[in-house]
């Protein structure tokens, strides 16, 4: 091996793990939902039609309609969030766009994020 091949097959291992380093830390920040990574987590929009079907909303004042204000196993709709569900994932919670959010178990919002505060009819009592 003559000095120019070594220095050619030593610059391409070093850029191969740069390269390959910098993707497992952005994967890595995207599934932790680590503050650094708050960027790329996506919040589940109201206006989606799995959202609306089960009338997801950001902010739980924000229901109007009187019969999805129910009392629910115990708990008072007005003390009804995502942040004391059930299915709201705390210990991945993050910052994203000045809210408090985290991914929501539910199936209409996989790979999601809802706000702490907001609210849906598949809201359940923490135990």
């Amino acid at each position: 091996m003559n000095r120019r091949t070594f220095f050619q097959a030593t610059l391409l291992a070093v850029g191969a793990v740069v390269g390959y380093s910098t993707l497992v830390r952005a994967e890595e920040r995207r599934r932790v939902g680590s503050p650094s990574g708050a960027a790329a987590a996506t919040l589940v929009s109201p206006q989606d039609p799995a959202a609306k079907g089960v009338n997801y909303v950001e902010l739980n004042t924000t229901i109007k309609d009187a019969k999805l204000q129910t009392e629910r196993s115990g708990v008072k709709f007005k003390d009804q969030h995502c942040k004391n569900c059930a299915f709201y994932q705390k210990d991945k919670e993050t910052k994203v766009g000045g809210k408090t959010t985290a991914p929501c178990q539910m199936p209409f919002a996989t790979g999601k994020y809802v706000t702490a505060e907001g609210w849906c009819t598949s809201w359940a009592k923490k135990s």
